[in-house]
């Protein structure tokens, strides 16, 4: 494919996604299938990062996408980073659903990676940035912080309960003999977590940071790491009023 065709694609994806970006993603995928892996890399590079967080945003989660192996870690990165501008509704405004979203997000562009290293390239891009390391960090809050509970005169503080199990669930050399042993899925984000710990040690060990640093309760914790990453997206993008209703998005804790 020349470049002209490469140019005229990336011009109609764009244009989609400003109309209808499920379509812009349903038109990547159908354009991925006549070009090679060289293409479509020059294709993405083209791409500008707004339209590729829509396109990855509409696209099913729960299956890979050519797009999302082919990135490099910085349009990830960037991705990641521009992504909060994006929250439906329903997100915007409930802890578990931001927890649930972005632990999903983050498992299909890191799960879908062909390789570890690829995979570790990923996280150590993403954590580089302020923004990713809050974005990394929003799926494990309620595991490093577990919320106490009175139980008479006693005190029990769910958070060791969490870190026993994570542990325990590390103790083993081979990644996948451990999840299959202690029935941790995909699903679970405490096997994410064991990913990021054994790939990059020192991700694992600057979202602990990151969240330990924080007093109030996990839901707190999401809110002021929502907001903060919302404003550092805007700022990135210099926005202007078009995203002035981000501003009140996080109500949930009123």
């Amino acid at each position: 494919m020349s470049t002209n065709l490469i140019e005229i694609a990336v011009a109609e994806i764009k244009q989609l996604a400003v109309v209808e970006p499920k379509q812009a993603s349903k038109k990547f995928e159908l354009i991925a299938n006549t070009m090679s892996d060289e293409q479509l890399v020059e294709l993405i590079e083209q791409i500008d990062i707004v339209t590729l967080t829509q396109i990855n945003s509409e696209h099913d989660i729960s299956f890979p996408s050519i797009i999302s192996e082919l990135m490099s870690p910085e349009r990830i990165r960037d991705i990641v980073c521009q992504q909060p501008l994006y929250w439906e509704e329903k997100i915007k405004n409930n802890a578990e659903e931001l927890k649930q979203h972005t632990f999903d997000f983050l498992t299909y562009l890191i799960r879908t990676q062909d390789s570890e290293d690829k995979q570790a390239a990923i996280l150590e891009c993403v954590a580089e940035d302020p923004a990713g390391l809050f974005y990394l960090s929003i799926p494990f809050i309620e595991i490093y912080r577990g919320e106490q509970f009175a139980d008479e005169d006693f005190y029990a503080d769910t958070l060791h309960e969490e870190e026993e199990d994570l542990e325990e669930a590390l103790a083993y050399t081979e990644r996948q003999l451990t999840e299959d042993a202690h029935g941790l899925g995909f699903d679970d984000p405490r096997s994410l977590l064991a990913l990021i710990r054994q790939l990059t040690p020192q991700v694992e060990q600057a979202i602990k940071a990151l969240i330990r640093n924080e007093n109030s309760g996990w839901e707190g914790i999401i809110s002021k790491f929502a907001t903060e990453l919302v404003m550092q997206a805007k700022e990135k993008n210099q926005a202007t009023d078009e995203y002035a209703e981000v501003d009140d998005m996080f109500s949930f804790l009123d």
